[in-house]
């Protein structure tokens, strides 16, 4: 009798609470799919502190619908870390991904492909290069395994805009050559994903000197980017480089139409400074006895944009003349546009130090040490900036080692 009667206080309890609950998950249901589309339009509208505070709350009750342990919250917790990662809020976005990974590896095993977006969000949140480096390569690795390789090569082309977000240009190179590989067998000549990786491949040939296959992968890039009006960045940057190479190929020729191309698209403006410059050709003993000095020139753009009739108007040293109108004339500048006509610029000025220009000076340092979450130290090299001219090609052999950070 007394067990008969505690199976019932057992079954009333039970029922109490199976009452009280279905409110609870019907709020709960409720309010997720109203956060949840909330999340989703503000993301259409790129509205994204309002997509962040909906993810937010999709989350929230995501947690509570499904259980902190279900797939659903996992992939919730990607999302909001995603946005949280634009936003800068890497603290936040390592608490919220923290034992997710676990998660995914009780269902899916360690070697899974749905673990990628979970190591690319860990990989940009994290707080050291080291740990970074590993979750991205760790996700390329693991992208291997999706069926459809443009999956691989995409999250080859998020890990390498990772890298260059955090300084780490210098280790990009396997990622761009595993999405050039894919899309080159993949995509139509004109996708621009395809020219993107193309750029990057020319960014990186360039910077070992192997001009003639830069030239290659940029004429690949251009294809892929031109045709917008008015002229997108993207073009411009390819015509930009383009500009480089052919300059440093001798091919000064091939150069005037991007040049022109360029101009076309661009207002003319009295402070713009050459294209392409080379460096004076000033010895070691006439820098020693000259010490710093300035000189400044003034000469005329033609309607190709080379330096014709340049003169010395201010001189620290009347040794400096030919070196200076030598290097000038190998300068090129955008031509300016009246009317869609290329036409010549008078006076057109220009100022340089000696304690740049000289053999043997260095430059400013244009590699200014980052915060601690980025890859490079003071002394790592962006390969990205090397062989910038022909008298001057920065030695790119030796790429500096991943900075493990404060």
């Amino acid at each position: 009798m007394q067990t008969d009667c505690r199976i019932k206080r057992q079954l009333w309890v039970m029922f109490v609470m199976f009452v009280l609950t279905v409110p609870a998950y019907a709020d709960d249901r409720a309010s997720f799919e109203q956060a949840y589309d909330k999340y989703q339009h503000y993301i259409d509208i790129n509205e994204t502190e309002l997509a962040l505070e909906s993810v937010r709350d999709a989350y929230r009750y995501g947690a509570r619908l499904f259980g902190k342990s279900s797939i659903n919250t996992v992939n919730l917790a990607i999302e909001y870390a995603r946005l949280l990662n634009d936003e800068n809020d890497f603290r936040t976005a390592r608490k919220v991904l923290k034992g997710k990974d676990r998660i995914l590896e009780s269902r899916y095993g360690a070697t899974g492909v749905e673990l990628v977006p979970f190591l690319i969000q860990m990989g940009r949140a994290a707080k050291d290069p080291d740990t970074a480096l590993g979750h991205l390569q760790r996700a390329a690795s693991l992208s291997q395994g999706y069926e459809d390789n443009l999956m691989e090569a995409q999250k080859n082309f998020e890990i390498l805009f990772i890298l260059l977000a955090r300084g780490g240009a210098a280790l990009t190179e396997p990622y761009v050559e595993r999405a050039f590989e894919i899309y080159d067998a993949r995509l139509q000549a004109s996708d621009v994903r395809l020219g993107l990786m193309a750029y990057h491949k020319a960014r990186w040939t360039t910077s070992r000197g192997e001009l003639d296959q830069s030239l290659g992968f940029l004429r690949r890039s251009l294809s892929a980017f031109e045709g917008q009006q008015p002229m997108g960045d993207l073009e411009r940057g390819a015509r930009l480089q383009l500009v480089q190479v052919l300059e440093r190929l001798g091919l000064s020729g091939q150069a005037t139409q991007h040049l022109r191309a360029i101009g076309a698209a661009t207002p003319w403006s009295t402070t713009a400074g050459p294209v392409y410059q080379r460096r004076a050709n000033i010895s070691a003993r006439l820098r020693e006895s000259l010490g710093e000095g300035e000189v400044k020139l003034s000469f005329t753009v033609d309607e190709n944009g080379f330096v014709v009739d340049p003169r010395i108007t201010k001189s620290s040293s009347g040794l400096l003349s030919d070196p200076m109108l030598e290097m000038i004339r190998g300068f090129r500048y955008l031509p300016r546009f009246v009317d869609n006509q290329a036409v010549a610029t008078p006076d057109v000025e220009y100022t340089e130090s000696l304690a740049i220009v000289v053999a043997g000076a260095k430059g400013p340092n244009r590699f200014s040490r980052p915060n601690e979450r980025g890859f490079m130290n003071s002394g790592m090299l962006d390969v990205t900036d090397c062989g910038s001219d022909t008298n001057n090609s920065l030695s790119c052999d030796r790429i500096g080692n991943v900075n493990p950070g404060k």
